[in-house]
C-alpha cells in the first residue's frame, strides 16, 4: 500500500451553552456549529524519501510527521493515536503527511484546537482502517488539553477536564447564532490552570445548576427559549472570571431585535445572540448590518447550530472539501 489517503471534518464550536461545576467536577454542554476544520492525512509506506524535506517534518520514533506550522497539540494527539491504537496493531511505521483547511478562529472559543486534533487524528485512522468512537477521540485530545464535546453526535454534556463523564442529552438545539468577536486572544490550558478558576466554579454552582435544570427543561419541550435563559444565565456568570466588555448592551440589543438570550464561550473571546432558527434571511442581514454600526466588533457573523460529530473516510475525488461547503 502507498499514498493512501485518509480525511475528516469535525465542526467547531461558538462557545458553550453551559460552562460550570456539578458537584465540584467542572463541566460543558457544547455548542457545535456549522464551521469545520478539514484534515487529510496521507500515508507514505514507502519511507521518508517518499516525502520532500521540509523544517516541517518531525519524527517520533520510527513515524515521521509533516504538519501545517503551528499544529503543535495536533501532533502530540497524533503521537498518542500510535502509540495506544497503531503500535498495538503492529502497523509498520510511516511518513504521515497531515493537511488542514479550517474555517474557525483560533483563541475565540470556537474548539478550534480540538476540532483540529480530531480531524486529523480521525483523518489517519480512516487511512489506516482503524475505527475509532467519540469517547475514544475525546480520550485522546484530552490528554493534552481540556477539550470540547464536538466529537459527539447531537448535545452533549461533558466533564471537559478529565472526561469523567460524557452524557448525551438529545439531538442538537436549533438556533441561529449572530457570533460577535469584539478582539484578544484566549488559550484554553491558559485559563484552565487559572489558580481563581475553582473558586469561580465553586460560587457559581448554585446559579450553574439552575441553568441547567432550565436548560433540561428546553430540550425535553423543544423551547429555545428556555435554552437561550440557561446560556444567558451561564454567561452572566462567566463575567466574573472572563468578562466581555460588550455584554450587558449586546444582551439588551439582541432581546429588542427578537432575540431570545446569549451564549458565550467561557474561555474564549466570543459572545453571540441567539435566534429562532426560523428567522428569514432578510432579517438576518438586517441585524447583522446593524450589529457591524453599533457594536464595531473585530468580526461578526451568522452561525447555525449542527449536529456534531465527526464524519471522514478515504479520499474520494467527487468528495466536496470543506471551502465548498
Amino acid at each position: 500500500m502507498k499514498g493512501i489517503i485518509g480525511w475528516a471534518r469535525c465542526p467547531g464550536s461558538c462557545g458553550e451553552w453551559i460552562q460550570g461545576a456539578k458537584e465540584g467536577i467542572p463541566f460543558l454542554i457544547g455548542c457545535p456549529v456549522n464551521r469545520f476544520v478539514e484534515a487529510r492525512a496521507k500515508i507514505h509506506f514507502a519511507g521518508p524519501q517518499a516525502m520532500d524535506e521540509s523544517p516541517l517534518a518531525q519524527g517520533e520514533g520510527d513515524w515521521l510527521w509533516k504538519l501545517p506550522e503551528g499544529k503543535e497539540k495536533t501532533r502530540q494527539a497524533l503521537q498518542r493515536f500510535v502509540r495506544e491504537y497503531a503500535n498495538r496493531r503492529q502497523l509498520s511505521p510511516s511518513v504521515v503527511e497531515i493537511q488542514m483547511e479550517s474555517q474557525l478562529q483560533v483563541g475565540k472559543g470556537m474548539a478550534s484546537s480540538t476540532a483540529d486534533m480530531v480531524a486529523a487524528v480521525g483523518a489517519m485512522a480512516h487511512a489506516l482502517g482503524i475505527s475509532l468512537g467519540p469517547e475514544e477521540l475525546a480520550n485522546l485530545v484530552l490528554a493534552i488539553e481540556p477539550s470540547d464535546p464536538v466529537m459527539f453526535h447531537g448535545v452533549t454534556e461533558f466533564a471537559h477536564r478529565d472526561g469523567s463523564f460524557m452524557r448525551a442529552l438529545g439531538p442538537r438545539v436549533e438556533a441561529h447564532l449572530l457570533m460577535l468577536d469584539g478582539g484578544g486572544v484566549l488559550d484554553t490550558q491558559t485559563f484552565n490552570a487559572r489558580g481563581e478558576l475553582s473558586g469561580h466554579y465553586r460560587r457559581n454552582e448554585q446559579a450553574i445548576g439552575y441553568a441547567l435544570s432550565l436548560f433540561y427543561e428546553g430540550l425535553a419541550q423543544d423551547d429555545l427559549e428556555k435554552i437561550a435563559k440557561a446560556s444567558t444565565i451561564s454567561a452572566h456568570c462567566n463575567q466574573e472570571i472572563n468578562p466581555k466588555p460588550l455584554f450587558e448592551e449586546f444582551l439588551a440589543w439582541v432581546k429588542a431585535r427578537g432575540g431570545l438570550g446569549v451564549i458565550t464561550a467561557h474561555s474564549g473571546t466570543l459572545l453571540a445572540g441567539v435566534f429562532p432558527i426560523q428567522l428569514p434571511m432578510a432579517e438576518q442581514s438586517k441585524i447583522l448590518r446593524e450589529s457591524h454600526q453599533r457594536f464595531c466588533p473585530n468580526r461578526v457573523d451568522w452561525v447555525q447550530t449542527c449536529d456534531g460529530g465527526v464524519e471522514g473516510g478515504i479520499e474520494d475525488a467527487r468528495r466536496q472539501s470543506v471551502r465548498s461547503c
